[in-house]
């Protein structure tokens, strides 16, 4: 599947007034994705869950700082190693939650980004958001996609992530 949805979502507030309550009659732990543009919209979001975490059964967080469809923010976070250092030390510093780090394929060594994620407090990593994808409309030779590229889905990426568990992480 290929997408450009970006990062639908009802917005904190609503979150924890209506959806958190009706997760919490399931007997299961609930993580919540957290994206933002800036690295103070990332903190002010894992602060305020884990305001509410114990409340609202928030088990922990996972951290995407690898989204390809989002315009701002997006992957840019997860494709370098200082600023995804710095990102998840300063959501660590603010949040006792656990904190699992959603990794970018479309790197060049995902292994750098996942150590740096790692010293910087992530307690797991999550291998691999999408792959940057694009179709094209064999009649009219154009994009398919509005925002020309998207992110690639499904069966299709899972070979890609054990490729890359196998090739840099194993020890």
């Amino acid at each position: 599947m290929l997408n450009a949805i970006g990062l639908q979502n009802v917005g904190v507030e609503a979150l924890i007034k209506e959806k958190l309550p009706y997760l919490k009659k399931y007997n299961t732990p609930v993580i919540l994705n957290i994206s933002g543009d800036t690295i103070e919209e990332y903190v002010e979001l894992a602060q305020r869950l884990g305001e509410v975490s114990k409340e609202m059964g928030v088990a922990g967080l996972e951290i995407n700082i690898s989204c390809p469809n989002v315009k701002k923010g997006g992957m840019a976070w997860g494709t370098e190693t200082k600023a995804t250092y710095k990102i998840i030390n300063s959501i660590r510093k603010i949040t006792t939650l656990p904190l699992i780090v959603k990794l970018s394929p479309n790197v060049t060594d995902i292994k750098t980004i996942a150590q740096a994620a790692e010293e910087a407090g992530a307690d797991a990593l999550s291998l691999i958001n999408t792959l940057v994808g694009m179709a094209v409309d064999i009649d009219s030779r154009r994009p398919k996609l509005a925002n020309i590229s998207g992110g690639l889905s499904g069966p299709a990426v899972k070979p890609v992530a054990l490729w890359m568990y196998g090739r840099y992480f194993r020890r």
